[in-house]
């Protein structure tokens, strides 16, 4: 078996698994084993038929049959991915220690915290059938530091995403026993630092401690830096606390 442990890389809201496909690639050829699973909201189906408990059904049954093969896990999430990441491991980490079971908050209401409930509808076209969409996702995803070619390629593999989800309250709490480095990004104009501070801080005030390493960098930094987050997935990797 190989020495580094498995990636289980979550998908962001919109996205898809083509969206990393060179990122994911990029990790193989370091040696990683990579599962980049569709979520099920992010189908394109309208309307929307999946939630957020199907997003993280969906991804634990692959986080526990890689677990009960002997594997251990490195859990890569981005954006929303992070909600669905942090609850498919509930209960799986080598520590075993469990979270606390605190309610967990919304994505609207963190929205809603940071002042930008008001300017929405500005940014996000929301369907009769409630479904989603970023009215321009190459602004809201990219900073223009990457090749157009790129970025056209990328914004062809998203898909429309449930409204509902945004009002779910999420499940997972494994930053409270498991190590966790968050990626902050200065130029994001699809999660502002704004939003991250509140999330950031909201974990803080639950004695976490999370490690956060700050890039000049936008949404998709995963194509924008690629190279910076190998290195980041590399040097996770190195420290065993960081694999469930």
């Amino acid at each position: 078996m190989s020495s580094l442990p498995t990636v289980i890389l979550v998908h962001g809201a919109w996205h898809t698994p083509p969206n990393y496909k060179s990122y994911a690639d990029a990790l193989r050829i370091q040696g990683f084993k990579v599962h980049c699973p569709h979520l099920p909201t992010c189908s394109g189906t309208s309307p929307p038929t999946a939630s957020l408990a199907d997003d993280v059904a969906h991804v634990q049954k692959i986080v526990q049959s890689t677990v009960e093969a002997g594997e251990h896990v490195l859990m890569i999430m981005h954006s929303y991915g992070g909600a669905v990441g942090t609850g498919a491991v509930e209960g799986l980490s080598l520590s075993e220690r469990r979270a606390a079971g605190l309610a967990g908050s919304t994505i609207w209401e963190i929205v809603q915290e940071a002042g930008f409930d008001k300017l929405w509808d500005q940014y996000i076209d929301t369907a009769p059938d409630g479904s989603t969409a970023i009215k321009d996702p190459g602004l809201g995803f990219f900073s223009g530091n990457a090749d157009q070619a790129v970025i056209d390629k990328a914004l062809r593999t998203l898909v429309r995403f449930p409204s509902s989800v945004f009002y779910e309250k999420t499940t997972g709490s494994a930053w409270q026993t498991v190590p966790t480095t968050y990626i902050s990004t200065l130029k994001d104009y699809a999660v502002p630092k704004t939003y991250q501070d509140i999330m950031l801080a909201k974990v803080r005030s639950q004695g976490a401690e999370v490690k956060v390493e700050e890039y000049d960098a936008d949404h998709s930094l995963f194509i924008t830096m690629q190279s910076d987050m190998v290195r980041t997935a590399l040097k996770a990797a190195a420290d065993e606390r960081n694999s469930i």
